[in-house]
C-alpha cells in the first residue's frame, strides 16, 4: 500500500511538473510570436538586412517568383524560403508588396556570409552593398557584421524619466501612447536621433503604465521591452513599472 501510495505522489508530482513546463513553453512561444508578428509589421519594403535584439530582417523585391538564402554557418547546405508580407492602406489597397526572411539572431557569431537563390540562381544580394570574394569557392558572398553588443532597450533614467526606444526603418513616423496618454496616440511623437533608432524621454511619475507604439494605424509592441500585458480589450501592450 505504501508503494502505492508513493507512485501516485510521485506521479503527481511529475505530472505538475510537466504541466508547469509546457506552460512555461506555451508563454515562451506566444513572447516569440508577438515579437516576429511585430517586426513582420514594420517590413514595408526592400532595404538592407537589419540586426534587431533577438532576430536579422533579410528583404528582397517582390518581382521573382522566388528568393531563398543560404548561410555560411550551414555551409550553405539549408537554403530557406522568403515570405511575403503585402501591406494595405485603410481603403486596403496595396501600399507594398515585400518578401522577407526572418533568422533568429545567433549567439555564438559576429559575422555571417551568405548567398541567395533567385528563381534558381545564387546570387549576392543586390541590396547588400558588403560583398566580398572568396578565393576558395571562387564565388562572391554578402557580407553581415552582427556585432556581439546588445543595442540600448527602453527603461527609466534616474531623475530623467522613462527613454522610450524604437529601432526600425529611416523615415518613419512613430509615435507613443499608453495609460499615461488615455491611449491617444497622436500626442508624442519619437524622434529619430540616427538612422532607423528613435528616442523619446517623458517625465513619468512613480507607476505602473502600459503602452504600445503607433505607426500609421498599426500597432505595435516594443520589442526592447520584455515585459507585456494584456489590456482590458484584449490587446497585447508593453509595460513599464517606475519606482
Amino acid at each position: 500500500m505504501k508503494r502505492v501510495t508513493k507512485f501516485l505522489a510521485f506521479s503527481l508530482i511529475l505530472a505538475a511538473s510537466q504541466n508547469a513546463f509546457a506552460k512555461k513553453a506555451a508563454v515562451q512561444e506566444e513572447k516569440d510570436l508577438y515579437e516576429y508578428n511585430n517586426v513582420v509589421a514594420n517590413i514595408t519594403k526592400a532595404a538592407p538586412p537589419r540586426v534587431l535584439d533577438t532576430m536579422i530582417v533579410f528583404t528582397a523585391e517582390s518581382g521573382p517568383r522566388y528568393v531563398g538564402i543560404a548561410f555560411d554557418f550551414e555551409e550553405y547546405k539549408t537554403v530557406h524560403s522568403f515570405e511575403r508580407h503585402t501591406c494595405r492602406d485603410i481603403d486596403g489597397n496595396i501600399t507594398s508588396d515585400v518578401l522577407f526572411y526572418i533568422l533568429d539572431r545567433p549567439h555564438d557569431i559576429t559575422h555571417i556570409d551568405y548567398r541567395l537563390v533567385i528563381d534558381g540562381l545564387w546570387t549576392k544580394d543586390p541590396l547588400n552593398e558588403k560583398q566580398r570574394y572568396d578565393e576558395h569557392s571562387g564565388l562572391s558572398l554578402s557580407c553581415l557584421e552582427i556585432g556581439d553588443t546588445m543595442p540600448s532597450l527602453t527603461g527609466s533614467i534616474k531623475e530623467e524619466g522613462v527613454k522610450f526606444i524604437y529601432r526600425g526603418e529611416s523615415g518613419l513616423q512613430v509615435r507613443l501612447a499608453g495609460t499615461f496618454t488615455s491611449w491617444d496616440s497622436w500626442i508624442y511623437e519619437l524622434k529619430e536621433t540616427s538612422e532607423g533608432f528613435y528616442e523619446l524621454t517623458l517625465p513619468l511619475p512613480e507607476g505602473k503604465y502600459y503602452y504600445n507604439y503607433f505607426i500609421g494605424m498599426n500597432r505595435i509592441v516594443d520589442v526592447t521591452n520584455p515585459k507585456r500585458a494584456y489590456t482590458e480589450d484584449g490587446r497585447v501592450s508593453s509595460v513599464i513599472v517606475v519606482n
